[in-house]
């Protein structure tokens, strides 16, 4: 800020190290004022362990460290000071995950009476200490990264099983009152027209309760970014702008550009027909009808990533 008032910012700014997330402060939730908010915003932890070669969280963000639990107590109680009840997003990339006290922090989270989604990985499903207490804490909604049908990307550690089980574990989530919403990254190496033919009928012969879908983006920083510049992939007329998760702005192989993104909106407007989504809409209705938090009202918002 002095190097702003005195007209002499630096082009890049760099920590000497990683903040120490016990020293967060309390947000100033206060200053949001009067009236309805449709969500407050909470996080738990920085980065993620795992290292999967799309994500521009993983190693961007520095190491991953978790927030001490006194400090987010501290910050729940400040949001509940505001508003009883409150929806909460989690704003972390893999809540859970290389946390040893997760049965303490869903503790928290059901102290605070608050309902709310986040993101996790499949393997929530096979925790003992998180799956039992994920409705009970609050918990009405998560996304979990299934990925890709046809490509195993690099990094991604455990995550990387084979896919009855991670469906295994989605269903146990869902079993338990919390809605899954599946993520799938499309235009993956070895992509094709038959592919995305067979991941909508994937989705539509699954019970994930929403999805969504992605094209696969080199966010600069990332390993994938890395690996398309070596392979000199990245199409030099499309910038910044078009990194939007719905934009390809790199070649395909072996689809050509225009081929998947056509075959892109034509698996968009398949997978999110008035049909499927009102057959989604149901299955979400039918599992919030096990999750003791779940007790919506016409005037309150659904949680929704």
């Amino acid at each position: 800020m002095a190097d702003a008032e005195a007209g002499e910012l630096r082009p890049v700014y760099r920590a000497s190290s990683p903040f120490d997330l016990a020293r967060s402060p309390v947000p100033r939730f206060d200053l949001a004022g009067p009236g309805p908010r449709p969500r407050w915003t909470v996080q738990t932890q920085r980065g993620c362990p795992l290292a999967c070669e799309f994500c521009g969280a993983s190693r961007l963000l520095g190491p991953h460290r978790l927030k001490p639990a006194a400090n987010l107590r501290r910050e729940l109680a400040a949001i509940t000071a505001t508003v009883p009840r409150p929806v909460l997003e989690l704003a972390d990339d893999n809540s859970f995950a290389g946390r040893p006290d997760a049965p303490e922090l869903l503790e928290i989270l059901a102290a605070a009476g608050a309902r709310y989604f986040t993101e996790v990985d499949w393997r929530a499903g096979e925790d003992p200490g998180v799956l039992a207490g994920l409705a009970a804490s609050g918990c009405v909604q998560v996304l979990v990264g299934i990925e890709s049908l046809v490509f195993r990307h690099p990094g991604m550690g455990p995550k990387a099983v084979d896919l009855p089980r991670v469906i295994n574990a989605i269903d146990a989530i869902q079993a338990s009152g919390v809605a899954v919403v599946g993520c799938f990254i499309v235009g993956c190496d070895g992509e094709t027209r038959g592919s995305l033919d067979r991941l909508a009928e994937f989705i539509e012969a699954s019970a994930l309760a929403d999805v969504q879908l992605t094209l696969q983006t080199p966010f600069p920083g990332t390993a994938l970014r890395r690996r398309l510049e070596r392979q000199g992939r990245l199409l030099p007329d499309r910038g910044w702008s078009h990194y939007t998760l719905f934009d390809l702005t790199y070649r395909p192989d072996p689809m050509g550009v225009a081929e998947l993104e056509s075959a892109f909106r034509q698996l968009v407007r398949r997978v999110y027909s008035p049909a499927e989504s009102a057959r989604r809409q149901a299955i979400r209705k039918r599992i919030w009808q096990h999750n003791p938090r779940f007790r919506p009202c016409a005037s309150e918002p659904s949680p929704s990533t």
